[in-house]
């Protein structure tokens, strides 16, 4: 699949589109612009094993302190 990208004369990448029309369109709308091909590379798929473990439904217990314990919050 291919693409283009569009550059400023700073070599700055100003956008991508998939349409050499587009593209050269919007070179057309600036100074010093230019559009390169580019090709994108299909990554290869990998297949990962992998465990399933069960689920865990309950929530863990959690500590509450009594007031006797509350400490003040200072900012």
């Amino acid at each position: 699949m291919n693409y283009y990208s569009i550059f400023d004369r700073d070599g700055k990448k100003i956008s991508d589109c998939s349409s050499i029309r587009d593209a050269i369109m919007l070179v057309e709308l600036g100074e010093n612009r230019t559009y390169r091909q580019m090709k994108h590379i299909n990554p290869q798929t990998v297949n990962v094993p992998y465990i399933k473990l069960p689920d865990d439904l309950q929530l863990s217990e959690q500590k509450i302190l009594p007031q006797s314990e509350w400490q003040p919050f200072i900012v």
